[in-house]
């Protein structure tokens, strides 16, 4: 797999994870791992296997298809962008929008994570 790929997954998996309502301590205890492991996964640390990427479709109530096929719309059924669904203009600016935020997102919980480990470091 590809980095592109492998970071493809691993935005998938952080967009099903907020719209289900988990963060990584949340998932890592319903998963039976640690948040550190969850952490890694998630920060290209370590390998995400499939057993994992199983489990985490199961939590977020999302088909295993969706982290992988770029095809399907965000809940996972196969709307085909442009085929089976109609998107107004006022709706791709706020997803464009809504892009921005979580990239932001994103970028904010990873300086987070990084002042936690120098902090822990520190220690």
């Amino acid at each position: 797999m590809t980095k592109k790929e492998t970071d493809n997954i691993i935005k998938k998996i952080k967009i099903a994870m907020i719209e289900s309502g988990f963060n990584q301590v949340s998932l890592a205890k319903k998963m039976g791992k640690t948040h550190s492991a969850i952490n890694k996964m998630l920060n290209g640390g370590s390998t995400i296997t499939m057993e994992n990427l199983e489990k985490i479709a199961t939590l977020t109530k999302r088909p295993i298809n969706y982290f992988f096929d770029n095809s399907t719309d965000v809940k996972g059924n196969q709307n085909i962008v442009g085929k089976n669904i109609t998107v107004s203009p006022n709706v791709e600016k706020d997803i464009a929008l809504m892009r921005v935020k979580i990239e932001a997102l994103e970028s904010k919980i990873e300086n987070l994570e990084l002042k936690y480990n120098l902090l822990k470091k520190g220690k």
